[in-house]
């Protein structure tokens, strides 16, 4: 027996809570009925007449739906403070709407989506320095201004772009993730996955309980990039998983930019290759800000004062801007910056004990 009191959404829900229900699935599901005949044919045994989903994958739905108790599962959502919108409905992204390839449904924690400009700033899990730097003063800069930052809540640049954009007291940020709210991936962002939802917005195509499963990666890159006006590239290897979210952006003539990085470095081959393709060089926010068609206006700090993303005055600060964010040897150091080897040691000696600089073996690398 069905539920009469549930509301259209928890069929929903039930739907995409089937083993390997993606959006292609789901769309080939609801051209045939509505999500609760959908359910009744699961349970009945009813043939459901889809022509692109294997037959044993049909079957597995079928006892996976026969163990699923929609009404607790339901509750257990609202629960959790989750809400759920369907597409043109109450609390679903108006962006989202017209995308070519819109979610049928989204999952929701924390304030309503933003409606204002919006930049997505992405790049590698595995960023340098410099990358989580750049990820981070961009995140704080743009979020000051009024745009509110989408990114993915993965490791590296996702998590150094949100925590730039919760440094301000400025426009909240979005998180797409691949995984049920519930589901917290990867957990080494999990007081920061807790902050976005409390002090902005954490969305997800996957319902309740969903595992990060790979395939749900690339499914999210697509609203990411339908979410944004703007794609900015930090730092991507020569295949990162980035460079999908950059499809995605361009099959919706959404713009997008990268930031240059060093050609010795695997972290920015990606990125670096598509500004040799014709993305919008990026060196500042003032950059994006213009490319969106709006006005530059300085950051503000959490206390609301204005906030500065240059390096501080501190003894040795111009010896830190003339060694960039490779790591160098003391020799290298000492050659770019033509100075005297003992005032050099010494510079080195404070900017490492002011927290600018870390030593690995050999190696001198700026951090700030």
């Amino acid at each position: 027996m069905m539920d009469a009191e549930l509301p259209y959404s928890a069929w929903l829900m039930a739907l995409l809570s089937l083993p390997g229900m993606g959006p292609a699935r789901l769309a080939q599901v609801l051209e045939q009925s509505d999500a609760v005949d959908a359910w009744q044919k699961l349970l009945r045994g009813t043939p459901l007449k889809l022509d692109r989903v294997p037959r044993e994958t049909v079957e597995k739905w079928r006892s996976a739906a026969r163990a699923f108790d929609v009404k607790t599962r339901w509750s257990a959502a609202a629960a959790l403070g989750m809400s759920m919108s369907e597409i043109g409905g109450s609390g679903y992204p108006d962006r989202l709407i017209d995308d070519i390839e819109p979610p049928t449904a989204l999952f929701h924690m924390g304030h309503p989506v933003p409606v204002g400009p919006t930049v997505a700033i992405v790049g590698t899990r595995r960023c340098t320095s410099y990358g989580r730097r750049v990820a981070f003063e961009l995140g704080a800069a743009l979020s000051a201004a009024g745009v509110s930052i989408v990114s993915g809540l993965a490791l590296g640049i996702d998590a150094a772009a949100h925590q730039g954009a919760l440094s301000v007291a400025g426009a909240l940020p979005v998180a797409v993730v691949g995984s049920g709210l519930d589901v917290v991936y990867p957990r080494r962002n999990q007081k920061l996955w807790e902050r976005l939802g409390t002090e902005g917005t954490i969305l997800s195509e996957a319902p309740p309980g969903a595992p990060p499963e790979a395939w749900r990666f690339p499914a999210r890159n697509r609203i990411i990039a339908g979410l944004a006006d703007f794609v900015l590239v930090v730092e991507s290897h020569a295949a990162g998983g980035s460079l999908l979210t950059v499809d995605e952006a361009q099959l919706r003539d959404v713009p997008v930019g990268a930031i240059p990085g060093p050609i010795t470095s695997a972290a920015s081959a990606g990125s670096n290759q598509l500004l040799v393709d014709g993305a919008i060089p990026v060196v500042g926010a003032d950059d994006i800000m213009i490319a969106i068609g709006h006005s530059p206006t300085p950051p503000k700090a959490a206390d609301g004062t204005e906030a500065t993303t240059s390096v501080i005055s501190t003894p040795g600060s111009d010896l830190l801007e003339q060694m960039g964010w490779q790591p160098l040897l003391f020799e290298q150091i000492c050659l770019l910056t033509s100075a005297d080897p003992s005032l050099v040691a010494t510079q080195i000696e404070q900017l490492v004990q002011a927290g600018f600089c870390t030593r690995s073996g050999a190696f001198v690398e700026r951090v700030r």
